[in-house]
């Protein structure tokens, strides 16, 4: 009985390990002053990135470079500078969302053997993880955090 409950606990040990142990992007915080830097570079050339939203992540995909972010198709994206405008000012929140966005938290940039695929800014409390698809393209997952967190 104790064998069988050693192995039981080995094979869900392992398969935690090689289930967390994937090829994942980096997400790196930015200071302060770097995001707040960032935060007006976004605004000011919001045109040059492909940017992709749901209720509490925004995503900022450069346009100029063959690296890409992937999303679910339910996100919702930006095409025009009134929309960009509504959502960092919270405006924008349809009837269906749990809460608005909140463009002034720190933003992270997505990074993959040192080089830089696109920015992410969310609320505190998601969890967010980027997986490498292949050398040029990273999946980003976003579950929805249920509980509490403070930075």
């Amino acid at each position: 009985m104790q064998t069988l409950k050693f192995i039981c606990l080995l094979f869900i040990g392992l398969t935690f390990f090689i289930g967390c142990s994937g090829n994942n992007a980096n997400l790196k915080n930015l200071s302060q002053g770097e995001s707040r830097a960032i935060q007006q570079e976004l605004l000011d050339n919001w045109s040059g990135y492909d940017i992709s939203y749901n209720d509490v992540v925004i995503v900022f995909d450069p346009k100029d470079d063959d690296k890409k972010i992937l999303v679910y198709n339910f996100w919702s994206t930006i095409k025009d500078q009134e929309s960009m405008t509504q959502l960092v000012n919270g405006t924008n929140k349809p009837p269906n969302r749990r809460s608005n966005l909140v463009w002034g938290e720190p933003i992270r940039g997505i990074w993959v053997n040192n080089q830089l695929y696109g920015y992410i800014s969310h609320q505190r409390g998601e969890l967010i993880n980027a997986q490498i698809v292949d050398e040029n393209t990273v999946r980003l997952i976003h579950t929805q955090g249920a509980f509490p967190y403070r930075w």
